[in-house]
């Protein structure tokens, strides 16, 4: 009965030792959840900080870049349409990264109907030969067995073996069911990844016809500014324009390398402070640009691509007659670019004449640039490792055939990479 006493004692009885356990688990949890929540938070504010060194530095990239002077010029025209072709490089990467997914999906739903098939037949063909069995037999009369004084014993068995019988025939009627289930589940999968694909390949479609629009417009645009800019009094004048924004640039992005540097720090101490609060050992430590560590490594670094230099560092360049502050490698189509270096990633971001570009820190105030690449894949404030790819060589800045333009520099100045890769 609903209101007796003895329901609601033994309600009493069996919920007073759980509501006991629920608080005392709660009390226990609610310090450790509260260690576990200050990780997270600590790391939020270190992306909050790299986040807003990054906007400082894509301020100082859109203001150096702007040129009121020159925005319906044809260097401005073509700095836009590399920024949207590099855009929709992206845009079908991450697509043909979603297709080939999707079809992965697919082939593993596929394959799994394909098994679920067999083993619903598998299945059918079993009941089907229990049900036979069973339909021969008969239904057993055991009351019958027993008035005919037949071996109780072999009543038993009999009983026994209808049980163990019917049991079987339950179970693979479930089991059969189950596979029905899971198999109109899969289907409906299937009928989803194959919408996925067909969504998939029309968007690839259409910014493949708008990558390939693009580098119609820019070549063009290219066409139109060899012939504006003919002479060499022009040529250099451009030049000496590019030079000025990439020297104003590494200037600025100074004070933005102490600050990376200093929330580093701070991070690995916080770090190191929760994991002992958690009495965690120490994670392996973050390899830090070491004073020395870079001036030790003079004439024993690689160069960040594979090939012969077609303009070194202080010969003179034919169309302006000035002298190279770096090394300009044709490459082979877009392929990998190296960096020379652990260090910590500056700037990563196009800039007119340059393309887009990818500035490493490795201390001992000395910096590699590299520009004109398809592909930037480093962000600003990411470590990275020597040797390790950071972009992929192309066409941006203006070239006419794949290279990659390639600086090292201290305290802002242009140094000879000859003396420091092989």
């Amino acid at each position: 009965m609903q209101g007796s006493p003895s329901q609601n004692d033994s309600s009493a009885c069996s919920f007073g030792p759980l509501i006991l356990l629920i608080l005392l688990h709660l009390a226990v949890r609610e310090p450790v959840a509260h260690a576990q929540n200050s990780a997270p938070a600590s790391e939020k504010t270190y992306q909050q900080s790299i986040g807003a060194i990054g906007k400082q530095i894509k301020s100082i990239s859109r203001n150096l870049n702007a040129n009121k002077a020159l925005l319906k010029s044809e260097r401005d025209q073509l700095f836009k349409t590399e920024r949207e072709i590099a855009k929709l490089n992206k845009s079908i990467e991450e697509t043909n990264y979603q297709l080939a997914k999707n079809e992965h999906e697919l082939d593993a739903v596929n394959i799994r109907i394909q098994r679920l098939s067999e083993a619903q037949e598998s299945n059918r063909l079993a009941l089907r030969k229990l049900l036979v069995v069973r339909y021969q037999n008969g239904k057993p009369d055991y009351l019958k067995s027993l008035l005919n004084q037949e071996n109780p014993y072999a009543v038993g068995r009999l009983v026994n073996y209808h049980n163990y019988f019917s049991s079987a025939l339950k179970a693979k009627y479930t089991e059969l069911s189950r596979l029905a289930s899971e198999a109109e589940s899969l289907q409906r999968r299937q009928r989803v990844a194959i919408a996925a694909l067909s969504e998939d390949k029309q968007k690839q479609k259409a910014l493949r016809a708008k990558q390939e629009a693009s580098k119609k417009k820019r070549a063009a645009t290219i066409a139109k500014l060899d012939k504006k800019v003919a002479s060499n009094t022009q040529q250099l004048d451009r030049l000496n324009k590019d030079r000025a924004r990439l020297r104003s640039l590494v200037k600025q992005l100074e004070k933005q390398a102490a600050e990376l540097k200093r929330i580093e720090e701070k991070r690995a101490k916080d770090r190191a402070r929760e994991l002992a609060k958690q009495n965690k050992p120490s994670p392996a430590p973050v390899r830090k640009l070491v004073k020395g560590g870079f001036t030790k490594q003079k004439g024993r670094l690689q160069f960040p691509v594979r090939g012969v230099a077609k303009r070194k560092f202080g010969g003179r360049l034919p169309e302006s007659g000035m002298r190279a502050e770096g090394h300009f490698f044709a490459t082979n189509g877009s392929v990998a670019v190296k960096s020379i270096f652990r260090g910590r990633v500056l700037f990563a971001d196009f800039l007119k004449g340059y393309g887009q570009l990818i500035i490493i820190d490795h201390g001992d105030d000395h910096i590699s640039l590299y520009g004109h690449n398809d592909r930037v894949l480093k962000r600003v404030g990411e470590m990275v490792e020597t040797n390790e790819i950071i972009a992929k060589s192309g066409v941006t800045g203006g070239l006419k055939s794949p290279g990659l333009y390639f600086e090292i520099r201290k305290n802002a100045t242009p140094v000879d990479p000859a003396k420091w890769c092989q």
